[in-house]
């Protein structure tokens, strides 16, 4: 009867478990706010930046986002008004002007949906700070904000310590909080990396992914075409290294989608096979270049108009080639040489317009720029130095 289902409802509620999520949603909500406090004003929170309580957090909500995460496709699908954002790259400077012009009173109270194409970390030196802010940020509005893979989201590069030397990830997780706690780190981010979507699809007519269009494994003119090449992937991949129970062709399917690049003129004139319209790309290592006809190919038979995607870098912020129907969006100005006027850009997709928005070189953070000598006599050298190691 209604009676008994009210008393039953009245019951649970006092029930013990219900206290413990009250503490979790506590703890959840404190976390989030902690790391949205330190992304406002990062100098003011060194000692967090460097703190046990801040390994803690990140683990806690490494934990969270990874089950968002898991419940979504391989590829989305939503609704403009959407902004879209190319490479972060560790740049907390660009990542925090797009903060200031877009979202200043919060994602939550702007229209619209976030979309970040990928490679988060690398090259800058404040990962740690933008995959915390990303994913508070994912956690705290899973529908609006939606975080795609880029090939800096394995392994193979974001471990690539050699290579990228203090700018790579492992070396940051690791300096920050030392070897094993520092490795356990990277590796439970890694494991959240592995459930990223690869692709989104806005209003069933743009196209975004990090690298480009995967080859098809299939028939593409079958019911979903490459669209259902990427649902299929594994719903937790490795990529770079693969798991093993990821099959060899949609490993290949979700390569592609994080490592190719739109064929330059002369790619096209000379590596470009002219039945597929793919072609080896100047990356080695099995990546690909996707030219004219792999585009119209892909698009047609898809019933898209337009591929927006990242990945390379560019003094413009956005790019577009292809015939105007390929935008390459990259969100970080820095530690690209791109020389000192390079800006960082997004697009905002609204319905039938498109609105590029840049970051001139002549914009200077609130916090960022407090470079000169009367401010920074009012830090000790070991301020100095935990700024400096944090990329503040």
């Amino acid at each position: 009867t209604p009676s008994n289902k009210t008393t039953t409802t009245t019951t649970t509620t006092g029930h013990p478990h219900a206290n413990d999520a009250l503490l979790q949603g506590n703890s959840t909500r404190a976390i989030l706010r902690r790391i949205t406090e330190m992304f406002s004003s990062p100098a003011d929170h060194v000692p967090y930046l460097k703190s046990d309580q801040f390994a803690k957090d990140l683990h806690r909500l490494n934990k969270k986002v990874r089950a968002v995460l898991e419940d979504e496709p391989r590829c989305v699908f939503l609704q403009s008004p959407a902004y879209v954002f190319g490479d972060i790259h560790g740049n907390l400077e660009d990542l925090h002007f797009f903060s200031d012009n877009i979202w200043n009173l919060g994602m939550s109270l702007t229209a619209g949906n976030f979309v970040f194409l990928g490679d988060y970390v690398d090259r800058g030196m404040s990962c740690l700070e933008c995959v915390a802010y990303l994913f508070a940020m994912k956690l705290s509005l899973p529908h609006k904000v939606f975080l795609l893979r880029g090939n800096h989201e394995t392994r193979d590069v974001n471990g690539w310590e050699e290579h990228y030397g203090a700018r790579s990830f492992i070396y940051q997780c690791q300096e920050r909080f030392g070897q094993t706690v520092g490795f356990q780190l990277w590796n439970e981010i890694n494991e959240t990396f592995d459930r990223m979507p690869l692709a989104a699809v806005i209003d069933q007519d743009i196209f975004c992914v990090h690298g480009g269009i995967p080859r098809p494994i299939s028939d593409p003119n079958a019911d979903g075409g490459r669209i259902r090449d990427i649902l299929n992937v594994s719903k937790v991949a490795g990529i770079n290294p693969p798991y093993e129970h990821e099959e060899d062709e949609y490993q290949q399917v979700a390569s592609d989608c994080i490592w190719s690049d739109p064929a330059s003129e002369e790619q096209e004139r000379t590596s470009v096979d002219e039945e597929t319209g793919y072609g080896d790309s100047l990356r080695g290592g099995g990546a690909i270049c996707f030219g004219h006809k792999a585009v119209s190919d892909f698009l047609a038979q898809q019933g898209f108009s337009y591929i927006m995607r990242a990945h390379e870098a560019h003094a413009e912020g956005v790019a577009v080639s292809k015939g105007a129907r390929v935008f390459t969006v990259f969100s970080t100005s820095k530690d690209h040489n791109q020389g000192n006027n390079a800006m960082a850009g997004c697009i905002l997709i609204d319905f039938e317009k498109m609105q590029v928005i840049n970051r001139s070189p002549a914009y200077r953070n609130q916090y960022i720029h407090r470079r000169d000598s009367v401010s920074l006599a009012m830090l000790s050298e070991q301020e100095i130095t935990e700024r400096v190691q944090l990329g503040l």
